[in-house]
């Protein structure tokens, strides 16, 4: 079964590189099975300050550009629905 078919909600659309995003963030969690696209990750503490970086280095590196944090929010990043969006958009096209 791929990431995909085991988050509850996600989209059968979603953007190829999200299966590398659930699985980061599973391996900082590892006691969260499934994760519903429409989940604040921030709030719930699936993705934690010290931890934010690192997804930025990741996004980085799936996108194959910079992400700028003076010119995108950081709510680009709050759900997976979110994260589809601004990698389905390009990195250089989300901003705020």
């Amino acid at each position: 079964m791929s990431t995909r078919e085991n988050t509850g909600t996600n989209p059968t659309t979603a953007h190829p590189s999200m299966d590398t995003v659930l699985a980061f963030l599973r391996k900082l969690n590892a006691s969260v099975d499934t994760i519903p696209w429409d989940r604040d990750l921030i709030e719930a503490r699936i993705l934690d300050s010290l931890a934010f970086v690192e997804f930025l280095l990741l996004i980085e590196e799936l996108t194959g550009e910079p992400v700028d944090l003076a010119t995108t929010d950081v709510n680009h990043f709050r759900t997976l629905e979110r994260i589809d969006a601004f990698l389905t958009e390009g990195a250089g096209h989300a901003h705020a």
